[in-house]
């Protein structure tokens, strides 16, 4: 006698996910983590057009060559920095940040490929950057007076491809070459910043030095520039395809591939560091061996008050801690010290015989590179810091230790000041090196004054906004999309322009520019002689007292959020 046992039919396997459909479901998640990434699309999106309304409405009626406005020629290498900050930086720290998390070892124990990964990142950051000169074009053409030379846009859509794809190539390669995130962020922005000044970017038609002139037209930036300006000047005759030019990037973008076809892997490099030390500086303990008796623990008794560090002690502790976790970090000390740096020795370079207001062009940058250095430390760096610790948690287990929130702030402010103290020694140092400034001695105090009141003021300003943005991302786009625009309209970026009246009320009204003038008195590059200019100090003071009430009043949210 046989039973039939009634079985469930068994249901047909889960079809596998084509190739297509998988890249653009992550070419999708890739585009949201960018858009949620405040410094990669701020500079990608924001900036070059930032830069254009600036520029446009201080330049945009004036015209050149047979009626064209200044604004058509500004277009195109604003365009190419989007793209390149988009292909070539976001690019290579994403996918160097996958890297070290182990996202992309996990990835092997999925049926995702690593192909399409890769695939879906590089599609993500060309969207981007089309959206960039998108953008541009728009916002040109709306305000600005730019018009599309329709025949040349076949030429400048080819352009664009192969620039995009040797943009993504050498961010690639650059993933392949570099053992961690920090190396990755330090090169690519350590490389195309400079480059963008030497390449006709920040600067179209600069005559430069036969050195410079040799270095840019060896690298890829000029070439895209130059290919992608072509396609844009309505007096040049033709259709605008640079075929020299482009057969440049298409070799750079061949290098790229090759480097990283040899060197790219999915394994985390470097290993892991050492924890830093957390807030309360707490001792490491050492680790166990095998041939030492376990020593049979102690009762002790609880130490009185005289054995509790002193505040000085604490303050010194927290303030250590803190130049520890930004000289790991790296990328704000680079953008608070060596970027001024280099701006202090590219502009003079590029333009060697430009003079602003009787002076040099670079005694001109000097006051301005170090406000933005101060501003930087304690504007953008500080609230970034602390936000982030008060994300993780940080800042809500304080509560429940001997160490004031009073000495962890009084800690990172005063490690904020230090770092820009030190970006303004390096600053001196390098006006005196590369630009033959002459340091009245005598003056040092007035400077270190202005050093101390400037860098409150800004850290103040920073902690306010903390107190009032609920995340980092929020924080960070806050403070970036409001100090770059304004080192355009405060003598920063853009020296003794004559602004329009709105945007020099604007700059009039905000610190930043106050801080410019007050290092440039102090500096003996200005009026007063003494040195002291009490009221652009008084107005920087006064936006401290604003910020610090905010403080006061909001706190920076302790308990986290």
């Amino acid at each position: 006698m046989t039973t039939d046992l009634a079985v469930a039919p068994t249901r047909p396997a889960t079809r596998p996910v084509g190739g297509w459909r998988l890249v653009s479901t992550l070419t999708g998640h890739a585009l949201v983590a960018f858009l949620r990434t405040p410094t990669a699309s701020f500079f990608t999106l924001i900036f070059p057009v930032s830069f254009l309304v600036i520029i446009g409405s201080t330049l945009g009626a004036r015209v050149v060559d047979s009626g064209v406005r200044v604004t058509q020629y500004l277009v195109a290498p604003f365009s190419v920095f989007g793209v390149a900050e988009g292909a070539f930086c976001v690019l290579a720290v994403g996918l160097a940040t996958m890297r070290e998390k182990g996202v992309l070892k996990r990835l092997r124990g999925t049926p995702t490929p690593t192909w399409a990964v890769l695939a879906s990142r590089i599609l993500a950051a060309m969207v981007m950057s089309l959206l960039s000169v998108a953008i541009l074009f728009a916002v040109g053409s709306a305000g600005y007076g730019f018009d599309l030379v329709w025949r040349k846009v076949p030429a400048a859509l080819l352009t664009l491809a192969v620039g995009i794809t040797c943009c993504a190539a050498l961010g690639l390669a650059v993933v392949a070459l570099t053992r961690s995130v920090l190396a990755t962020q330090a090169l690519t922005n350590g490389v195309l910043i400079p480059l963008a000044f030497i390449s006709g970017v920040f600067i179209p038609y600069a005559s430069l030095p036969a050195g410079l002139d040799l270095v840019s037209r060896a690298l890829p930036l000029r070439h895209f520039a130059d290919a992608m300006a072509g396609t844009l000047d309505p007096l040049a005759a033709g259709t605008g395809f640079a075929w020299g030019d482009l057969g440049v990037l298409a070799a750079w973008a061949m290098a790229g591939c090759a480097a990283a076809l040899w060197r790219f892997d999915v394994e985390p490099r470097g290993g892991r560091r050492r924890p830093a030390p957390g807030p309360l500086m707490g001792a490491r303990q050492a680790p166990a061996r095998a041939d030492v008796a376990p020593v049979r623990p102690v009762a002790l008794t609880p130490p009185g008050p005289a054995h509790r560090p002193s505040l000085r002690r604490l303050v010194a502790d927290q303030v250590g801690y803190a130049l520890t976790g930004m000289r790991r970090e790296r990328l704000p000390v680079f953008f608070a010290v060596m970027f001024p740096a280099l701006l202090l020795v590219l502009f003079p370079a590029v333009l060697p015989q430009q003079t602003v207001r009787g002076m040099s062009l670079a005694d001109a940058l000097l006051p301005g590179m170090v406000a933005y250095a101060v501003a930087v430390a304690g504007y953008v760096n500080l609230p970034e810091a602390i936000a982030r610790a008060r994300g993780a948690g940080v800042l809500e287990r304080l509560r429940g230790t001997p160490l004031p929130r009073s000495v962890y702030l009084a800690g990172r402010v005063a490690g904020c000041l230090l770092v820009g103290a030190a970006a303004t020694v390096v600053l001196l140092v390098v006006g005196v090196a590369a630009n033959g400034f002459d340091i009245d001695l005598a003056r040092l105090p007035a400077v270190a004054l202005v050093v101390v009141v400037c860098g409150v003021c800004f850290g103040a300003l920073g902690l306010a906004l903390l107190a009032l943005m609920p995340t980092a991302r929020t924080v960070n786009a806050i403070t970036l999309g409001t100090l770059m625009p304004l080192t355009f309209v405060s003598d920063v970026f853009y020296v003794g322009a004559e602004l329009p009246g709105r945007l020099q009320a604007i700059g009039d009204a905000f610190p930043l520019k106050h801080a410019v003038h007050a290092f440039t008195a102090a500096l003996g590059l200005g009026a007063p002689a003494s040195g002291y200019a009490w009221t652009d100090l008084a107005v920087v003071a006064a936006w401290a007292v604003v910020g610090l009430a905010l403080v006061w009043w909001r706190g920076v949210g302790w308990p986290n959020r």
